[in-house]
């Protein structure tokens, strides 16, 4: 028998262990493993969906997204990154065709503040990345307006090449 991991399952899979019927603990309860599959599965799917990192990579390196937050019209997005060798990247910031979110609508925002450790700069800004070690980055985007929720594309642009990460979500 198959079981999908949810709360009913693990409760199967314990009464199994234990010696009691799968049957016999539904009669028992008299709650269907659907019911109970829905309950669950929809309230934990939608809270893992909300909080799950993406991930994009590509030949020079990796990058998780973490989070998008807002504070007012400022949308903060963080995403770690992993050089897949010794090297300076760029993040290009505040011009055509670099760093930018576009929402569902078809607007486009331009980042303007990247942060790497404690330093801060607009526009451009370079770092030595090495090989594997996390490096957080965290761009900043300027007069998002409030009822943008989520980002179709969010494009992280270096000197080398990107990293794309779809549906975002704004948490805050």
């Amino acid at each position: 028998m198959v079981y999908r991991t949810s709360a009913f399952g693990l409760l199967a899979l314990a009464l199994l262990v234990s010696g009691v019927s799968v049957s016999a603990s539904q009669r028992m309860t008299g709650v269907r493993e659907s019911q109970v599959n829905d309950g669950i599965n929809s309230r934990r799917d939608t809270q893992l969906l909300a909080q799950q990192p993406i991930f994009s990579e590509n030949k020079y390196f990796s990058g998780v997204l973490q989070s998008c937050t807002r504070s007012g019209s400022s949308v903060k997005c963080s995403v770690v990154i992993r050089s897949k060798e010794d090297t300076n990247i760029t993040i290009l910031c505040q011009s055509q065709d670099v760093t930018k979110l576009y929402d569902a609508f078809g607007n486009l925002y331009l980042c303007s503040q990247i942060q790497i450790g404690n330093r801060k700069q607009e526009g451009s800004i370079s770092s030595r990345f090495p090989q594997g070690a996390p490096v957080k980055v965290t761009l900043t985007f300027n007069n998002i307006p409030s009822q943008i929720r989520e980002f179709d594309t969010f494009e992280l642009h270096t000197h080398i090449s990107f990293l794309r990460f779809p549906n975002v979500k704004i948490s805050g």
